[in-house]
């Protein structure tokens, strides 16, 4: 892959590295599919929603695209 497209950074002493394009793709159908389990949730079980589900559900989705773009490659 071309290396524009290519991301790395440390965190606490740990290395991470993966594809720009792939990732984002990946971010907005993980957050897309967390939408629309929410609203599954709201209207068939009667769920109310709470001030931490947006923020979470933010942080949540791109933690689990990350691991998901790593069990990609």
């Amino acid at each position: 892959m071309n290396e524009k497209e290519q991301f790395s950074f440390r965190l606490f002493g740990l290395q991470f590295s993966g594809h720009k394009k792939r990732l984002i793709a990946l971010v907005l159908k993980v957050w897309l599919a967390l939408a629309l389990l929410l609203l599954i949730s709201v209207l068939a079980f009667g769920y109310k929603m709470t001030t931490a589900d947006i923020p979470g559900g933010l942080i949540s989705g791109v933690l689990l695209a990350y691991l998901i773009h790593l069990f990609q490659e």
